[in-house]
């Protein structure tokens, strides 16, 4: 059960969201390719909890290299997997496995689309090993939380890249299909909202 305060940080990302998504993906149409800068005050969307400073009993991390993902679910292992091999850390399904503002952001954000949506928190330094380019089966709606994240994109097979930077505070709408690969230059905390094909209602048989 999320408390006041959650629901007031849900409130204040989703009240954002809403107007930045939602002109470029309204539902039943294609998502457009969009960075829009300073969406949100950087120092208020840097202070809002994640569960890497506080992770649930049960929530699982994917460490990622290249297209390997090693799961672990204690604190302990993930740290010891990091340690071994510094890479990325992805706090899947976060909207399910974890309790916090960014469940009810997913949820309202599926409401509006009318498209089962999914949270994941994305977590590195740099250094950390990471996916190399690729592109993903589902729209992105990317948050900025902490740090910045340089993101090279191929908008269209065989274009020239282009290249841009994520900073806290900043919104990415990706649209799926678009080849992608990111480097962090310091540190980067990024929610991933992937709105799925999947009806947020299944049709009645």
């Amino acid at each position: 059960m999320l408390d006041t305060s959650q629901r007031e940080m849900a409130f204040g990302v989703y009240t954002r969201l809403s107007s930045a998504v939602l002109p470029r993906r309204p539902p039943g149409s294609a998502m457009q390719l969009a960075h829009l800068p300073k969406s949100f005050d950087e120092q208020w969307i840097a202070s809002l909890p994640i569960p890497a400073e506080d992770k649930p009993p049960g929530q699982t991390v994917a460490l990622t290299d290249k297209t390997t993902f090693h799961r672990e679910v204690s604190n302990e292992a993930v740290a010891a997997a990091y340690s071994e091999r510094p890479r990325t850390r992805v706090y899947e399904s976060i909207h399910a496995r974890s309790d916090g503002w960014y469940s009810l952001v997913a949820l309202r954000l599926a409401g509006l689309l009318r498209k089962r949506v999914v949270a994941t928190l994305y977590e590195s330094r740099a250094g950390d090993l990471a996916l190399g380019a690729h592109d993903d089966g589902w729209d992105g709606v990317i948050v900025q939380l902490r740090g910045s994240k340089a993101w090279r994109l191929w908008p269209e097979p065989r274009s020239q890249p282009h290249d841009l930077l994520t900073r806290a505070g900043d919104i990415l709408l990706l649209p799926r299909g678009i080849t992608h690969q990111v480097v962090t230059p310091k540190y980067s905390a990024h929610l991933v909202l992937a709105v799925t094909d999947e009806p947020l209602v299944p049709p009645a048989s």
